[in-house]
């Protein structure tokens, strides 16, 4: 029983995609999750301050309870990961599609 070299590319190209898909799913979950959580402790933070300086009757300007004071932490690396998964996103989305037409038209 001999095993070809095309049948372990295949399969070793096949696991790295499912990785690849499993590791995007969990990434733009838990940092859309994450975002949403800091910004929901910003606004009760800002909450609590305006209510507590209404109570001591101090003069009250609302710009300072709509400031945002989360930092962003973005640089080079984050932003040619981000386009480098775009790109790839976009590319097994289109062949996919290409994909999925080629079927529909055989199965015509």
């Amino acid at each position: 029983m001999k095993i070809k070299p095309k049948k372990i590319f295949n399969t070793i190209l096949l696991c790295l995609f499912v990785l690849f898909v499993a590791l995007y799913v969990a990434s733009e979950n838990g940092y859309y999750e994450y975002q949403n959580k800091e910004k929901k402790e910003f606004t009760e933070e800002k909450m609590k301050q305006f209510e507590e300086d209404v109570k001591k009757g101090k003069q009250i300007n609302l710009n300072d309870y709509l400031k945002q004071d989360i930092k962003n932490y973005d640089n080079k690396v984050t932003k040619l990961g981000n386009k480098l998964s775009d790109i790839i996103n976009y590319s097994l989305m289109d062949s996919l599609e290409k994909t999925f037409k080629a079927v529909e038209k055989l199965i015509e």
